[in-house]
């Protein structure tokens, strides 16, 4: 984590979902609404600011119905991610059956620490779009949070039920690091660096909760393989549910 400062955060000039991130760039988007980010940032910065989970969870539901405008269109943000989510299913799957994947070696992450694993990995998947830096953490990221970085690599370790979770963890955090970064202004009400600390792991595991209400009874449904195609359709539908639940949010 520790990605507050790096961004600050869309304008209201901004179209609501880049060019290079659409995941529908066929759909027309609507007009953004004015100032559609203040309502969030405002919520955001209280609950930096000494607030509760109540008002992290209120400035989700502005995130979703206002910010990103909603449902339908917030989750198209994140065709970068879907893609990479669908390379990244692949590459797991081939290395945990033994079968070659193109750009990764498995020879060379035996007996080396699984770190040098999730770095090569989040290196191979990170492709070249606006988003690379993005999709390069998040991959180290849940491979961190999922597996020991300091055991030493073992294939066999990826499990159908470990996929599923290295999956939703992936995700979570790429959409976690886009509110982070939109947050903008609103990270300087932290009155230091624990207190933001402690609100990137609670909206964290916000987002954890809602993604995994979807997402891992997908991968975990019976079949042992999917499709690139298939692995990005369950992404959406787990985006879309979360977007879904956080309009809820009053």
């Amino acid at each position: 984590m520790g990605t507050s400062a790096s961004s600050r955060g869309s304008n209201k000039n901004q179209p609501l979902v880049p060019a290079w991130a659409d995941d529908q760039p066929d759909q027309p988007l609507p007009t953004p609404e004015p100032l559609r980010f203040r309502a969030f940032r405002t919520s955001f910065g209280k609950a930096l600011s000494g607030g509760d989970s109540d008002e992290l969870k209120r400035a989700l539901g502005h995130f979703a119905r206002t910010a990103t405008g909603g449902n339908a269109v917030g989750p198209r943000r994140f065709g970068n991610v879907y893609s990479a989510g669908g390379d990244l299913y692949s590459a797991l799957r081939g290395v945990a059956d033994g079968q070659a994947v193109p750009g990764l070696d498995t020879n060379q992450f035996l007996g080396r620490s699984t770190d040098f694993f999730a770095q090569a990995l989040g290196q191979l998947l990170a492709g070249d779009s606006a988003d690379a830096d993005r999709i390069n953490r998040a991959v180290q990221e849940a491979v961190a949070e999922v597996l020991d970085l300091n055991q030493a690599f073992d294939p066999a370790v990826l499990t159908d039920d470990v996929i599923a979770e290295l999956m939703s963890e992936f995700l979570s955090q790429s959409v976690f690091q886009v509110i982070v970064e939109e947050a903008g202004g609103a990270w300087d009400r932290a009155p230091d660096e624990q207190k933001s600390a402690d609100c990137e792991r609670s909206l964290l595991d916000l987002i954890r909760v809602v993604v995994e209400k979807s997402l891992p009874k997908r991968l975990n449904g019976g079949k042992t393989s999917f499709t690139k195609a298939e692995i990005k359709d369950f992404m959406r539908e787990a985006t879309r549910t979360a977007w879904s639940e956080w309009e809820t949010y009053q």
